[in-house]
């Protein structure tokens, strides 16, 4: 009789693990399905590093001016050009398109805007990453057919938040046929000695107009500089 008892004790016990276990993987299925940035944050702290999640706002702009784009500010988030341990690392979730990308879709709402459009300047306005992308960028446009004014677009991860007319008497340029990325701009700083124990906190894209050349202005904390792309 012990026995019989003894068994069926283990037969329920049995059943409320294997309930148990149901329960936990519907759970998990929900909030997967509903709450996805729960695992994607655990997949990026299995890399290790500091994560940064922005609270991403859209500036509030009535006009731009050339010189914006050649002027490069610092941001609040320094990130290590060459970090040392996985300590110095920053991961920034929200960081999905580098300056081409950023262009890439930009450009077709800035020719529905104006046919002649030309870019003046793209800016970084959120975090900057090592392969050159950032959480948020401003692009600037011009156009001949529309003499005082500019087009602005706002992007946040990969999508366009915000694009407008506003008032402006920048001139844009046509980009170089070959010109490299965001990503090869911050490569060519952490090659130089004097940026070992530098952090990076934004990125510009600009035309010098006295140059006639395209530039990439990346703000350090050792001071600004910038690199022609070709």
């Amino acid at each position: 009789m012990n026995q019989i008892i003894q068994k069926l004790k283990t037969f329920f016990e049995n059943k409320k693990i294997v309930i148990a276990g149901a329960v936990l993987l519907i759970l998990a299925l929900l909030v997967w399905l509903f709450m996805p940035d729960i695992f994607e944050k655990a997949r990026i702290d299995l890399q290790g590093g500091r994560v940064i999640n922005e609270q991403l706002v859209v500036p509030e702009t009535k006009e731009f001016v050339a010189l914006e784009g050649t002027t490069v500010y610092q941001s609040q988030i320094q990130v290590p050009l060459n970090p040392k341990n996985n300590a110095e690392k920053i991961i920034v979730p929200k960081a999905a398109l580098t300056v081409k990308g950023g262009y890439a879709l930009a450009a077709p709402e800035a020719i529905l805007w104006s046919p002649d459009s030309k870019p003046v300047f793209i800016k970084s306005l959120g975090a900057v990453t090592l392969d050159g992308k950032s959480s948020q960028w401003q692009l600037a446009f011009s156009s001949k057919t529309k003499p005082q004014k500019g087009y602005e677009i706002v992007i946040q991860e990969n999508l366009i938040v915000s694009k407008k007319e506003v008032d402006s008497g920048a001139i844009g340029a046509d980009f170089p046929k070959n010109w490299f990325d965001s990503d090869g701009a911050v490569k060519s700083l952490q090659a130089l000695p004097q940026f070992s124990e530098a952090t990076i906190s934004a990125i510009n894209f600009f035309y010098n107009h006295d140059a006639k050349r395209w530039r990439y202005g990346i703000a350090t904390s050792i001071g600004s500089t910038s690199i022609a792309v070709e």
